[in-house]
């Protein structure tokens, strides 16, 4: 019994021992404890002893430990108030930290090396300066919550790039803190981020394009001051983990993207006070969303009959004031004339209500009964291309779009309209080829850099250079109220010009018609005269480059004999000698004469033979 107390009392005492060399605190960590109390001006909210115990083996409240580490402090909501000692990130073994809603003031110390660190929520307090090298070496990091703190007050400070280390990060918050500047794009590509709330700041610029390919579930981006941030919204869309999207009270500008009935699990969509225009996709329209808010923007068209429950559509110019009815065919139309130019903002403010013939629909006219019959957009900056849909206005009259950036091709249904007597498209980007319109249509091409490209005989404009002084062309199609001269056509006569307009003659934009043909035989008539006059010039050289060869190889000598009386022929005798080979031969009827570079001329009579 003796022996077995006696092991008793020795594993107790050895128990104890253990017990305290392991609850000692690190030196280290126990100085950051003990400057963190004393820089408070209330550090007795915290309730740890003045004697020094150990925090780790005595556990002071809020401090947690592993060993003789500390691994968590847990002071929020506690109102203390003071600066955090600036040799924090010593607490090496640091994994969650919890300061926020208390009133914590001065420089937040840096938390570099900080690599174990999960959880860092320091939100609601008043720091006023956040250190340039804060996220450095944060490869754990998981939450990081620094909401509704006057950080940079005056600068602001922006997302770091440091930041893209942080490849586990779920959630970022960062509402109210002053960030400025853009988003940078590493922000889609951590592969863990699900949560990213930073509204109210003073962020600008675009949503980055790797947005699209993120996990985020939930994006605040809402209430930007100083501008706000820019530019589509189509990279929602194609954020198919989203659930709750905040991005009101910014300048997002374009259309909702029709894609964004793709996105069966988003419950709150607010686009509230931007700039977005078009009409409401029908994917959106039915979803079955919690809330929507689409308010103070410029949407047009009809107002769809939408699944959520609560919806909030006001402020915009829809054509009708109640979900489900139709805008009428003219405005329908014209919104599919404005949506194939991207909807320009000085348009869109301008277009609004569900009859173009009343209200200031801006470039818009219309005749007495009521029909659009003038669409008058010159130098309008407007960017796309030409909608199909005008062929729907069948009192169209003059379409005048000169000068914008305009690119395509001309649809082939413009043809149908009856009534079309211009069509003015000068000075924009419009692609070949041109369909054919009718011959009293006014067609104006010139200043597409496309169209004159793909002429095989351009001409110079004559809106840049004067034309050359010729008779009057005879006028097809006379304005309204004139009378046109009758005229005579015979297979013999020489066709008419279509139109006497400055701008590109109809030849160049339309294929010519079978009046034409007298022309086409002159110019081939001309054609064939040159070509025999080539091949004779031809001739001519070749005969001529025969006979200067035969003349360099002509002899040194000649001999001329006078005609002999005695001759029965009485023929003229001429002997040509050779320079190198002394030899003699006799020619008749024929004269040599050379320049030869080997010997001089010899020209000589002999008397007899």
């Amino acid at each position: 019994m003796a022996m077995n107390g006696t092991w008793r009392v020795g594993n107790f005492l050895f128990l104890c021992l253990f017990a305290v060399a392991y609850g000692a605190t690190n030196p280290d960590d126990m100085k950051i404890l003990n400057d963190f109390r004393k820089g408070l001006e209330n550090s007795e909210l915290l309730e740890w002893p003045e004697n020094g115990d150990d925090p780790c083996g005595s556990k002071w409240p809020h401090v947690y430990c592993s060993g003789d580490r500390v691994t968590q402090i847990q002071v929020q909501g506690m109102g203390l108030k003071g600066p955090l000692p600036q040799n924090f990130n010593q607490l090496s073994k640091l994994y969650n930290l919890g300061l926020q809603k208390n009133h914590f003031n001065g420089k937040l110390p840096t938390f570099s090396g900080l690599s174990e660190l999960q959880y860092a929520y320091l939100d609601n307090n008043d720091f006023d300066t956040i250190p340039f090298d804060f996220f450095n070496g944060l490869t754990s990091l998981s939450v990081m919550a620094l909401d509704h703190i006057p950080l940079n007050a005056s600068t602001g400070w922006s997302i770091p790039d440091e930041l893209r280390e942080s490849v586990q990060l779920q959630n970022l918050s960062l509402i109210q803190c002053n960030l400025v500047g853009q988003l940078p794009e590493f922000l889609g590509e951590l592969p863990n981020l699900k949560m990213l709330l930073l509204s109210f700041n003073r962020l600008t610029g675009v949503l980055p394009k790797s947005f699209g390919q993120s996990l985020l579930q939930i994006l605040w981006l809402n209430n930007q001051d100083d501008g706000g941030m820019t530019g589509p919204i189509d990279v929602i869309g194609s954020m198919s983990y989203l659930t709750q999207v905040w991005l009101h009270g910014n300048k997002f500008t374009g259309t909702i993207p029709e894609n964004i009935g793709d996105l069966l699990s988003l419950k709150e969509l607010n686009l509230n006070g931007n700039q977005l225009v078009g009409q409401i996709p029908q994917g959106l329209a039915n979803l079955k969303l919690d809330k929507l808010d689409l308010g103070n923007n410029q949407f047009m068209g009809p107002i769809p009959k939408f699944q959520s429950g609560n919806v909030s559509y006001n402020s915009n110019s829809f054509c009708q004031p109640d979900p489900g009815l139709k805008c009428s065919p003219q405005v329908a139309a014209l919104l599919d004339f404005l949506g194939d130019l991207s909807y320009p903002s000085s348009l869109t403010s301008e277009w609004s209500g569900n009859d173009p013939c009343q209200g200031p629909w801006l470039g818009i006219s219309c005749n007495p009964q009521s029909k659009v019959s003038v669409i008058n957009l010159p130098r309008r900056k407007l960017i796309g291309t030409l909608s199909p849909s005008l062929v729907n206005l069948d009192s169209l009259i003059d379409v005048r779009l000169p000068g914008n950036n305009i690119s395509g091709t001309v649809p082939t249904n413009l043809t149908q309209l009856k009534s079309l007597r211009t069509l003015d498209i000068s000075g924009n980007d419009i692609e070949p080829p041109l369909p054919k319109f009718r011959d009293s249509v006014r067609l104006v091409t010139d200043g597409n850099p496309l169209l004159v490209a793909n002429k095989t005989t351009p001409s110079p404009s004559p809106t840049r250079s004067p034309p050359l002084l010729q008779p009057p062309a005879p006028v097809d199609n006379p304005p309204p109220g004139s009378t046109k001269p009758p005229q005579s056509e015979t297979p013999d006569s020489p066709p008419s010009p279509t139109h006497s307009y400055p701008g590109p003659s109809r030849s160049e934009s339309q294929p010519k018609s079978s009046k034409s043909s007298k022309p086409v035989i002159i110019v081939a008539g001309v054609a064939v005269i040159a070509v025999l006059v080539v091949l004779l010039l031809m001739f001519l050289s070749i005969y001529w480059c025969k006979y200067r060869k035969n003349i360099l190889e002509a002899p040194s000598s000649i001999v001329v004999h006078p005609r002999d009386p005695s001759d029965p022929e009485n023929k003229l005798k001429i002997a040509v000698s050779s320079n190198t080979t002394r030899s003699l031969s006799t020619k008749t009827g024929i004269t040599y004469l050379s320049n030869n570079s080997s010997g001089t001329e010899n020209l000589s009579y002999d008397g007899g033979r």
